[in-house]
């Protein structure tokens, strides 16, 4: 028998309502697996007049970050400590993380986009048109505009 078994995982999961059509539960506790990392995701069903609430309670579990969907990726960011550049600039935020004691927001819904682009084709000087005009659609014209800026 192993000595060295830990029965206590690194939880994180997503806040959302409604919850229950979110599949990212399956794709993050596969690469759980998949990578060995002793952890758990849960979807949680949030309302929100529950969101303060559920942030406490994550941290009173320790809790090592969490994803928010809708309707908590705006009225998330009073309830952190910090925003990365990407949550800054786009006014909402989809990751949270512990970093230490500390509570940062992220947005990684315009870098996900970003990145699978970028496989198949260089935004730099390219025009490019978004259809839609929602948090993703914020979020991917956000990390473009860096890019081309950057890039």
């Amino acid at each position: 028998m192993q000595d060295n078994i830990d029965f206590l995982p690194f939880i994180t999961g997503s806040f959302a309502k409604p919850a229950s059509e979110n599949p990212t539960v399956m794709m993050i506790e596969a690469a759980y697996r998949y990578h060995s990392i002793n952890a758990r995701y849960l979807n949680c069903e949030v309302e929100p007049m529950h969101l303060a609430d559920a942030i406490k309670g994550a941290k009173a579990m320790g809790w090592i970050g969490f994803n928010c969907s809708i309707p908590h990726k705006i009225a998330v960011v009073p309830y952190l400590d910090e925003l990365g550049s990407s949550a800054r600039l786009i006014g909402a935020v989809n990751t949270v993380v512990r970093r230490g004691d500390l509570w940062i927001g992220e947005n990684t819904d315009g870098k996900g986009f970003l990145k699978a682009l970028e496989i198949i084709e260089d935004p730099k000087g390219k025009c490019i048109t978004i259809f839609g005009a929602g948090g993703a659609a914020r979020a991917i014209a956000v990390e473009l505009a860096l890019a081309i800026l950057i890039l």
